[in-house]
């Protein structure tokens, strides 16, 4: 074993981690990631083989911390700063991805008050989810502990530390993460006009999480070139770029910037889904000052995906985000949850007939007036580089809003049984070198986006629910299709969008089944 060359070892170890050498892909929604097996953990594999020789820790080492991963509490954060302090083992970080929670806001009356207060009528069930029979109780431990991190700035400080020692970083990714007493704790406080106790928010946890990240990257200036969330906030981003100068915006860290996956969800912190809402009244000017400034400065864009709410359409003109910018690399497009003209995605696709290869429309809704048909013949006509197009979920503005009404009407409201089903998502860090439960890191967390792995079908998967079809959704519309259309009409008269139409449009506009590779001659 000893006398075998380093490249048959990491042919071996790639069996454990497979496409740890195709990073970062250049088509994120095309085609799904190799399959990895759900048993298999490769993590604990490699941190046990580095235990078997020098030679051994040096291959594993490389595996074992491409990813890591950082939570908001004390001990996650020792951890990133112990590895930040060796070089040898930094340098080989190619993958940040920060779980971030609702920050904890104390309220006007204190714990005690909110666990005593018997007009609130908790149920028995209720009352030992939010706070069991045993101390420390989670809700004031946790709120201590978030003081605790931004005491001083700890957490920036020790972000610099990592950032600045990254040296082979590529890519950062912000997820939201909610354990289940969150989750009751923010269902309970929406139903009352007037909360007065304890509260959990993520617009002032997203503002936290982006400010101390984008002055770490600016500090440490790792060769970060991609960057993803799932649950942005846009009041927090507002926020951040009335506080930065214009030069920390015109920095080298944007311009090396080729991959932007962001979902914007615009919704308050404790409201439930409102379709009124969906304008971002009050965010139109200064959203489009940012983004004029943001498009003159990633000039290197090779993938770009922006997308709102999902099941909440936005209403905002596309040359308010866009301004009529023509990246000159750009070679994936992406837009999601937006209702818009067929005349403005013509126009932002024209702009990039000679470099675009991948187009995706997700949840995107043609105002009155439009046709879809001509918006994919006039792909079919100028669009001669496009590889694969993507239209999932695509429909009319009047069919949405149809949708939408049905749905406030006739949908049931939670009932106490909701409490006992969440989806759970593995979000175990693997910087984790201990088995002791932590407040913070309870078993039952709620990950809102992709973290290391994809779905088989998709290759990658937002984490967000919404209302409607939209429930389903995710960043890859071009997995396993049924390769028999329906047999129905495909003319297009302007009211619904089938799904045998979507199919068939995406094989017409590019000639080929992309599942298959078979050519594609239907006509339209």
């Amino acid at each position: 074993m000893e006398t075998l060359p380093t490249e048959v070892f990491n042919e071996i170890l790639d069996q454990f981690e497979p496409g740890l050498h195709e990073f970062p892909r250049a088509n994120p929604w095309a085609r799904p990631r190799p399959y990895k097996p759900e048993h298999l953990d490769s993590k604990q594999h490699f941190a046990r083989l580095r235990l078997v020789c020098k030679r051994f820790s040096e291959l594993a080492a490389p595996y074992l911390f491409r990813n890591i991963g950082l939570r908001f509490n004390l001990r996650s954060f020792d951890r990133l700063e112990r590895l930040a302090e060796q070089p040898m083992l930094a340098r080989h970080v190619k993958k940040f991805v920060y779980f971030m929670p609702y920050l904890y806001d104390q309220g006007s009356q204190d714990f005690e008050a909110f666990r005593s207060d018997r007009s609130l009528r908790f149920s028995n069930k209720l009352r030992q989810i939010m706070f069991e029979d045993r101390e420390p109780f989670y809700y004031p431990t946790v709120l201590k502990e978030q003081q605790e991190v931004m005491r001083n700035y700890h957490d920036l400080i020790i972000l610099k530390k990592a950032m600045k020692a990254f040296i082979a970083l590529q890519s950062i990714q912000l997820l939201s993460v909610m354990v289940h007493k969150d989750i009751v704790l923010r269902n309970l406080a929406s139903s009352f006009d007037e909360w007065e106790y304890i509260d959990c928010r993520w617009v002032p946890a997203c503002h936290r999480a982006v400010k101390t990240l984008l002055e770490a990257v600016m500090y440490g200036k790792p060769p970060v070139s991609s960057f993803s969330s799932p649950t942005l906030s846009p009041q927090s981003l507002l926020e951040i770029t009335s506080e930065m100068q214009p030069s920390g915006l015109a920095s080298t860290n944007w311009r090396q910037l080729t991959h932007l996956d962001v979902t914007f969800d615009e919704r308050p912190d404790r409201s439930y889904l409102d379709a009124a809402g969906t304008r971002l009244k009050g965010h139109i000017s200064p959203l489009s000052a940012f983004f004029k400034l943001f498009c003159s400065y990633t000039e290197n864009l090779s993938t770009l995906y922006l997308r709102f709410t999902p099941g909440l359409p936005v209403r905002l003109p596309l040359d308010d985000v866009f301004h009529e910018t023509a990246w000159r690399k750009l070679r994936v497009l992406g837009i999601g949850s937006w209702v818009l003209r067929a005349e403005e995605i013509i126009n932002i696709a024209q702009r990039h007939r000679d470099t675009l290869k991948g187009l995706r429309l997700s949840e995107v809704y043609l105002m009155d007036g439009g046709r879809w048909k001509d918006v994919v013949a006039a792909l079919k006509i100028h669009m001669k580089r496009l590889e694969w197009v993507g239209l999932q979920d695509i429909g009319y503005e009047g069919e949405y809003v149809r949708r939408a009404a049905y749905i406030e009407t006739y949908s049931d409201t939670s009932s106490e049984e909701d409490y006992e089903e969440g989806a759970e998502v593995d979000g175990q860090s693997i910087l984790s070198l201990d088995s002791n439960v932590h407040p913070s890191q309870a078993d039952d967390d709620v990950i809102y986006g992709n973290v290391f792995t994809s779905s088989d079908d998709t290759g990658s998967s937002s984490g967000l629910s919404s209302s409607g079809n939209a429930a389903n959704a995710s960043f890859g519309s071009l997995g396993a299709l049924d390769d028999t259309d329906d047999e129905e009409d495909l003319e297009d008269y302007g009211h619904t969008v089938s799904q045998a139409q979507r199919k068939h449009w995406e094989r017409w506009v590019t000639g080929k089944n992309v599942n298959s590779g078979e050519a594609y001659t239907r006509s339209l």
